[in-house]
């Protein structure tokens, strides 16, 4: 086996215990660059993780000769320019999620990546995680029988640095993220219901902002079908007085209920009775999925995502938020 060596744009949050130790924790991978928008932020993280190489800009890393392969850890805004530069210098590319900002951007990647003989995956990295592997081998031992409808909830209230535009994150912030929370984190739930279920062919949504707290939607409600007959529905709000998350698949024999953001019991109950498992999430939760990408690049087993998935969550997603930012010009 090959060791597949990881060039890395972007030191932020994201890569510091989700992402970017599971790049050199992995078997046969090793993370030997960075680089970031923040130069001490790159070197910084160098020191911290041990990383050989830092790079002073993106250009520099991907004609690294020894990098074959670029994690993009960077905000949506930039996902197509970096995914476009590491595929031209004929990198694989390893791209956050959402994979870009609107549903043309994604397939301008896709073709990248295509016309440059590299690989393109993206971070829905649930999709190795053992729990919702758990999930997904339930419904496909027909434990629950035929699915028939799921059901998304997340509701959060505002976090202490969304009450002022003084603190606002940058994931609240259009230019740089193209939507609001719902993009950020229920694009992850949405890309999980099509790896059990298969594309979604029919949506419908309603965004809306009720807090005034800032200008990209809080509050989402939604409904889709999926091409095999399951029906979805949804709803997000991240400006309500208290915090639940909450998945129901209900089939013909049963149903599964879990929360999707933590790793608390996963509740299957069916003809048998009703079982609790408990699956803790690993350290690095992007590991597992690291891995598979990392065993796929070296031809021993296939990645879990899929990129044309990945492609489709954003088309769902533009779907539901596609008045809301017509009403507000974004």
């Amino acid at each position: 086996m090959a060791t597949i060596r990881w060039g890395m744009i972007g030191c932020g949050s994201v890569a510091e215990v989700k992402s970017g130790p599971g790049l050199y924790k992995a078997r046969d991978s090793k993370l030997v660059a960075v680089c970031s928008a923040h130069p001490a932020s790159a070197l910084a993280y160098a020191q911290r993780h041990g990383v050989p190489k830092v790079h002073d800009t993106a250009e520099q890393l991907v004609v690294d000769r020894d990098v074959d392969a670029v994690y993009i850890a960077t905000p949506p805004a930039s996902h197509k320019d970096l995914a476009l530069l590491a595929a031209n210098a004929g990198k694989h590319v390893y791209v956050e999620k959402p994979m870009a900002m609107r549903f043309g951007e994604c397939e301008e990647i896709v073709e990248a990546c295509r016309a440059n003989g590299v690989r393109l995956f993206v971070a829905f990295y649930r999709r190795a995680m053992p729990r919702f592997m758990q999930v997904k081998a339930w419904i496909d031992a027909g434990a629950i029988g035929d699915a028939l409808i799921v059901r998304a909830v997340q509701h959060q209230p505002p976090a202490a640095d969304e009450l002022s535009p003084a603190t606002l994150p940058w994931r609240l912030k259009a230019d740089v993220a193209g939507g609001g929370k719902f993009l950020d984190m229920g694009i992850h739930e949405l890309d999980f219901f099509d790896f059990l279920f298969g594309a979604i062919d029919e949506v419908r949504g309603i965004a809306s902002n009720r807090a005034g707290l800032y200008e990209v939607e809080d509050t989402v409600t939604a409904a889709w079908r999926h091409a095999n007959g399951v029906q979805g529905s949804g709803s997000w709000c991240y400006a309500c007085g208290h915090s639940e998350d909450h998945i129901e698949i209900v089939g013909t024999k049963g149903r599964i209920a879990f929360e999707f953001f933590s790793d608390k019991p996963l509740v299957l109950i069916n003809e048998g009775g009703q079982q609790h498992v408990s699956i803790p999430n690993p350290p690095h939760v992007q590991q597992p999925f690291i891995q598979s990408i990392v065993d796929d690049l070296n031809g021993f087993a296939p990645c879990p995502g899929n990129v044309d998935s990945a492609v489709r969550s954003t088309w769902v997603a533009d779907q539901v938020l596609k008045d809301y930012r017509v009403q507000k010009g974004y």
